[in-house]
């Protein structure tokens, strides 16, 4: 699997930004005048209590959320309050908190349809299976092919999700991301419910996505693995961002440790 772009393999510079972002559900702030910057090629956290506004900021940066103020750019394009499937044709992907794969399709199939941004055969093509729509399929099946080896998710391959662990599931998930061949891929909590050797097995599937030259972020509780994989990081408390940096930085934060509850954010002791 090759990465999105050559521009992909060169960690420098900025690919994802956010400024003075703000969003509120009736009188409710899920984000208030959050900044943040994404740099290309590395693996970025984004951390904080339950109800911080996590997930409503990466809802934000993929178009399923609109903020009533600020900006959001990709490569120094101004992608605020693009429709999902645009922002997604552009080069963003991402996966939910419970995978949402279509639970009768296999694997295979599951990742084809995350495919589409990558096909322009029309309907007539398609059911005639001639010329450009035979191409784009053979390419097609040869990537996905190329990602299930990647992910290492060669037993699923002709498996259903509806028979699948909740841990595979989120493998499958992962997958289906890095089938659209994106720029950068948004994780959110890919830890959630999986035992230690399948956070090992995700873990590994996103180091080696960031050697691949694709941008990464997590949504993630798990201050082991925040810790231990990110380059950066980005810590939200009730809508507002109140610390970001390297790990180490971040650790050391008293506004962090605050925030969770006055305790340590050694990695050993909190858990989100």
């Amino acid at each position: 699997m090759n990465p999105a772009s050559p521009v992909e393999s060169r960690i420098d510079g900025v690919v994802v930004s956010g400024k003075g972002l703000c969003l509120s559900f009736g009188g409710i702030k899920a984000l208030a005048d959050v900044d943040f910057q994404i740099k290309r090629g590395e693996i970025v956290s984004i951390i904080g209590p339950n109800g911080a506004g996590k997930t409503c900021l990466v809802n934000c940066i993929t178009g399923f959320y609109q903020p009533q103020e600020g900006k959001i750019t990709l490569d120094g394009r101004d992608i605020t309050g693009m429709p999902a499937h645009k922002i997604a044709r552009l080069g963003i992907s991402r996966t939910f908190q419970n995978p949402s794969l279509y639970p009768y399709m296999t694997t295979l199939d599951n990742l084809m349809l995350a495919r589409y941004r990558h096909t322009g055969t029309t309907m007539f093509e398609a059911m005639l299976f001639l010329g450009r729509s035979r191409r784009e399929e053979i390419e097609s099946r040869k990537f996905v092919h190329e990602i299930i080896s990647f992910a290492r998710i060669h037993d699923l391959r002709d498996r259903i999700p509806a028979v699948m662990s909740h841990g595979e599931r989120k493998l499958v998930e992962i997958a289906r991301a890095l089938a659209m061949e994106p720029r950068v891929v948004f994780l959110d909590e890919p830890m959630s419910g999986l035992d230690d050797m399948m956070k090992e097995m995700v873990a590994e599937l996103i180091v080696n996505m960031r050697r691949k030259g694709i941008t990464v972020v997590l949504v993630e509780h798990d201050m082991q693995v925040v810790m231990g994989l990110s380059n950066s990081v980005v810590v939200l408390d009730f809508g507002y961002k109140i610390a970001d940096g390297s790990p180490e930085e971040v650790s050391h934060n008293e506004k962090v440790a605050t925030a969770y509850l006055g305790r340590s954010i050694d990695a050993r002791t909190v858990t989100g």
